[in-house]
């Protein structure tokens, strides 16, 4: 058992799109906190078209027997920035690890707005959590993300990766 949660492990912190030793990330006009760590703004790529912003509070990292944080809530709010029929989405990518260590899954949790410049709060929680990984978009009304949305190119974001 121990050396399958080793393996997990160095296998996390192989692999190239993971940073190897990062909390969260802001961006250089935000201030961090100790308590919950601010990110963002960031904007949808191609014009500014969405914009999400919040902050991160990680409780009881344990990295003894796993590199999680037991509890991770994720609080802001996200924004429409067009006119017309286009929605904002938030999309965020969690990593958690099951409690027996033997497994990472990564699951989406998306949150729009199709309100013009009405921020919408959100706030959700996660337990033993690895990453968590945050695209903007901007598109149509759907009652889900498209693929575009949520396919991996440079546009997501690191904003918390569990220290080990």
């Amino acid at each position: 058992m121990d050396k399958l949660i080793g393996f997990i492990a160095a296998a996390l912190l192989a692999s190239p799109t993971l940073p190897a030793a990062a909390t969260t990330h802001s961006s250089p006009t935000t201030q961090a906190t100790a308590s919950a760590p601010a990110w963002g703004p960031y904007y949808s790529p191609g014009g500014q078209r969405a914009k999400a912003f919040g902050t991160i509070t990680p409780i009881g990292e344990d990295h003894e027997t796993l590199p999680s944080a037991a509890t991770l809530t994720v609080s802001g709010t996200v924004s429409d920035l067009t006119r017309g029929s286009a929605c904002g989405w938030a999309v965020f990518g969690i990593a958690t690890i099951n409690a027996a260590g033997t497994r990472v899954a990564w699951t989406h949790h998306p949150v729009r707005t199709c309100a013009f410049r009405a921020a919408r709060k959100f706030s959700f929680t996660y337990h033993r959590v690895y990453q968590v990984d945050l695209k903007v978009c901007s598109e149509r009304r759907a009652s889900k993300p498209s693929i575009q949305c949520t396919a991996g190119n440079p546009a997501w974001r690191t904003l918390y990766t569990s220290p080990h």
